[in-house]
């Protein structure tokens, strides 16, 4: 029987319910299931983040570089026999304190969590973005507050839970994510369209991802940071600043306030990490350093999975890329946060001046970056800066070249994606080219390129036409771009048709 949740059309409150489900696996990894492993092997739980992050870029990388590999029904299948038997070694590895078992379990269950996540994320992007940013807020302050209560399970109670989440996310956004599978699929991918559309997707070191790593740097130190037997130190203070913005999204229809968040998050990162410097009060039950260490990622996090989603709705051939990517460069600052939270505690063992240090080193990087690498960006300008591919959907899922196009997830249904208009007789069209290659001084090559371009060309034909290499192709419209003093493939065509 068809329910809401099961159904092609996506429903907001199966989102909400799923992506709670993926929030409560990462705290109940974090504060359940991690801490059984450090008496059997410790570094187990390093390993399995470090599967998840391969996991994720390799997901990533292979939806932009040969979308046409990835198979939905494949993927999913792959997901749920690794959290199955992900399960049953994890429970041998644990039951006979066996580190061999513990490992691969760990490992399996982080591959079948990873693609959760993924799922999930598509899912929420063909909402409409309001509902998306309710959801998420709502979601993400739920976790925070409840975080603590993980580390009160019995052992058994969180494992169980931590495989289960991840199964039923799936269950509830499989089939609706399939969209965006379905539309990379019969398509060129991301890698050859981004030549000559390059505006269209994020570069992989982009300041939006770059900001996701050392964000997530400092949420994975707050972690293993002044941990007890194992379980990091968390507080539901954490989720105070959270549940305010929950409640301005949920009263308020203007746009996500993405970069208020993350100059917010800044503030409550710096100073979490200035209370660490401070023995005495880093020491403090109460953990006020940690508590805003996290009430900083966790507004981060919402302001940049908010950002994901949208892109992700913005340019169907780029979503998986998009979510995989980006959670992926998260999964990777936390595990080099980890680390460093790691050496802190050693060395707080043995040289307590280093306690102070390391904290004040990473306040130190961590401003630099605000102050100067973020001077320019903004998450606003991230999402308003990708320039949609002409992309079509029917309700069944699957992609289509008609002429009225639109992508998913924004306002009540789709938003029309911006279309050229009717092309004027060839031969008006080639000198409105040729004009324009005279005006901005396009070498003959260049005036070739810009011709295909303007006529919608992809890097394939262009390729092939004149006889050059991919890499040759790229540098003449990067040239074209420049000195038509453009950045988008839209913009371009505006150019021509005015």
């Amino acid at each position: 029987m068809e329910t809401e949740c099961t159904a092609e059309k996506a429903s907001p409150l199966c989102g909400f319910v799923a992506l709670l489900l993926t929030l409560g696996t990462t705290s109940l990894m974090n504060g359940s299931l991690f801490p059984q492993f450090d008496a059997i092997f410790m570094f187990a739980r390093d390993i399995s983040v470090t599967f998840s992050a391969a996991t994720l870029l390799g997901l990533g990388l292979a939806a932009y570089r040969a979308p046409r590999l990835l198979r939905e029904r494949a993927i999913v299948a792959v997901a749920v026999a690794c959290l199955v038997g992900g399960g049953a070694l994890l429970a041998l590895g644990l039951g006979f304190s066996a580190p061999a078992p513990l490992v691969a379990g760990a490992s399996l269950a982080a591959i079948g969590r990873s693609v959760a996540t993924i799922s999930v994320a598509l899912y929420l992007a063909r909402l409409e973005m309001h509902a998306t940013a309710v959801i998420i807020a709502a979601a993400y302050t739920v976790q925070l507050a409840a975080s603590p209560a993980s580390s009160l399970l019995p052992p058994w109670v969180g494992t169980a839970l931590f495989l289960a989440f991840p199964l039923a996310a799936i269950a509830l956004t499989a089939r609706g994510a399939r969209l965006y599978f379905a539309v990379a699929h019969d398509r060129p991918s991301p890698s050859d369209i981004a030549v000559t559309r390059p505006a269209s997707f994020l570069a992989p070191f982009s300041a939006l991802f770059v900001c996701l790593f050392l964000f997530q740097v400092a949420f994975g130190f707050a972690l293993r940071f002044g941990e007890v037997a194992g379980t990091p130190r968390m507080s539901f203070l954490s989720a105070i600043p959270l549940a305010l913005v929950a409640l301005y999204v949920i009263c308020s229809r203007r746009r996500f306030p993405a970069d208020g968040l993350v100059q917010l998050s800044a503030l409550a990162v710096m100073a979490g990490f200035l209370l660490a410097t401070q023995p005495l009060l880093a020491a403090d039950s109460g953990a006020a350093d940690v508590a805003l260490l996290n009430a900083g990622n966790g507004l981060f996090i919402m302001a940049a999975q908010m950002a994901l989603i949208t892109i992700a709705a913005r340019n169907p051939l780029g979503a998986i890329t998009t979510v995989a990517w980006g959670n992926g460069v998260s999964a990777l600052g936390s595990l080099t946060g980890a680390a460093a939270g790691m050496l802190a505690n050693g060395a707080a063992a043995s040289v307590p001046a280093l306690r102070v240090a390391i904290p004040a080193a990473l306040l130190l990087v961590f401003a630099a970056y605000v102050t100067i690498g973020l001077k320019r960006f903004t998450f606003a300008g991230a999402i308003d800066g990708i320039d949609p591919v002409l992309v079509g959907t029917t309700t069944a899922g699957k992609g289509t070249d008609a002429g009225a196009e639109a992508v998913p997830g924004a306002g009540t249904g789709s938003v029309p994606v911006p279309m050229p208009a009717a092309r004027t007789p060839e031969e008006a069209f080639a000198s409105r080219c040729a004009a324009i290659a005279e005006e901005f001084s396009l070498t003959p090559r260049e005036a070739e390129v810009f011709a295909m371009l303007a006529r919608g060309r992809d890097r394939a034909y262009i390729e092939e036409a004149l006889v050059v290499s991919r890499n040759t192709v790229k540098a003449h419209v990067k040239h074209v771009y420049a000195k038509l003093g453009i950045h988008s493939h839209q913009e371009l065509l505006d150019l021509v048709e005015g």
